[in-house]
């Protein structure tokens, strides 16, 4: 048995947003998981949005694909991106 293999795509700044990417990521069909260090329900604390490592290609390039409405744009704006970029779904 095999274990999957998780890469970390992006870091947003709270849950709501990571489960808006997770929802976008998870309708293509990719697989992703959502880590968040809160410890109260409710609680601003920074989220982990994984991909399975196999997906992460697949993941990046869905996110450059897709539209986001202005709202959306502004929620994601305060998230920090892995590897010290400063906006938000842009990997290339």
């Amino acid at each position: 048995m095999s274990l999957r293999r998780w890469q970390l795509l992006t870091t947003l700044f709270d849950m709501p947003f990571a489960a808006t990417l997770a929802d976008v990521l998870s309708s293509e069909g990719i697989d992703v998981r959502v880590v968040s260090e809160a410890h109260l329900l409710g609680q601003a604390a920074p989220c982990r949005v994984f991909v399975a490592a196999e997906q992460l290609r697949q993941a990046r390039w869905t996110l450059s694909q897709r539209q986001f409405t202005d709202e959306e744009l502004a929620e994601f704006a305060g998230a920090a991106v892995d590897g010290g970029a400063t906006a938000p779904l842009r990997h290339r």
